[in-house]
């Protein structure tokens, strides 16, 4: 009997070795032959899966984006109003949250030309103003800030500080470190930070 293929199995796997090699080198070296060799497998199984570059790429995003969702989601099982948490999650912190944010770049590059890139960043975009909605919101019902009235325009204005931390943490990771991150994100959000610190201090 022939092999049972896993094939979702074998779309992540490709997707981790596009992330693995845009990390490593930029996207100018993500050719469907360097993947199957990396892979293992023949060229025409990777063509099998996606049929471009930039179908690849769009998935390799999208993985990314879940790796990050699944990182976030862990912190909010511990505790859904925890912003700091939430935030921290987001932001790359460790390798395989800096590889993610390496596929983001290498993606905005594109999407700054590419109208398909383009609209799936803006839906990327809106998904993390919704997630950290959910995070005020979870906040407000125990009473801390900020008031409801706010919560969109907060939530657009942690996502902008998340970006240009993630940026700058990325091309500067030295001066960037968790530690680094973290008194940046709390002397930027003040109030809203403040049940954190309370947390961390005790």
């Amino acid at each position: 009997m022939p092999a049972v293929v896993d094939h979702a199995h074998r779309r992540l796997h490709v997707a981790r070795i596009a992330a693995d090699i845009i990390a490593r080198v930029g996207i100018e070296a993500l050719t469907m032959r360097e993947i199957a060799a990396e892979a293992g497998y023949s060229t025409a199984i990777v063509t099998h899966y996606f049929s471009s570059k930039q179908e690849l790429l769009l998935h390799t995003y999208r993985t990314a984006a879940a790796n990050a969702q699944a990182r976030v989601a862990a912190a909010l099982d511990r505790d859904p109003s925890d912003l700091l948490g939430c935030l921290e999650a987001l932001l790359p912190r460790d390798e395989p949250s800096i590889q993610d944010w390496k596929v983001y770049l290498a993606f905005w590059h594109i999407a700054v030309l590419d109208p398909d890139f383009a609209a799936e960043q803006a839906s990327q975009a809106l998904n993390a103003r919704r997630l950290l909605r959910g995070v005020l919101e979870a906040r407000a019902r125990q009473g801390l800030p900020p008031a409801p009235g706010e919560f969109d325009s907060v939530a657009r204005r942690l996502l902008v500080i998340v970006i240009g931390v993630a940026v700058q943490s990325v091309f500067d990771p030295l001066s960037w470190s968790p530690e680094v991150q973290r008194e940046y994100l709390m002397a930027e959000l003040g109030p809203l930070c403040a049940l954190a610190i309370e947390t961390i201090n005790s």
